[in-house]
């Protein structure tokens, strides 16, 4: 496969679901999560699901730290 298309599989699975999880309730992204390690797990090196896997990561790793350390106003 070109890296083009590889680098463009990755940006998108990554891009969709980093602004996707923002408005998705929490069970849902974690739900994503589950989905997208699994699929790696069954498929192999898939750069969509990597992609799809870090960014609802990302965002559960961001809802973890603001709910152990609060930002007070």
């Amino acid at each position: 496969m070109s890296e083009i298309i590889t680098l463009s599989k990755f940006v998108i699975g990554f891009a969709t679901f980093m602004f996707a999880s923002g408005w998705l309730d929490n069970k849902v992204v974690l739900g994503l999560v589950i989905v997208s390690a699994l699929g790696l797990y069954i498929v192999g090196p898939d750069t969509f699901l990597f992609g799809m896997i870090l960014a609802t990561g990302w965002r559960l790793l961001n809802i973890g730290v603001e709910r152990i350390f609060p930002i007070e106003n």
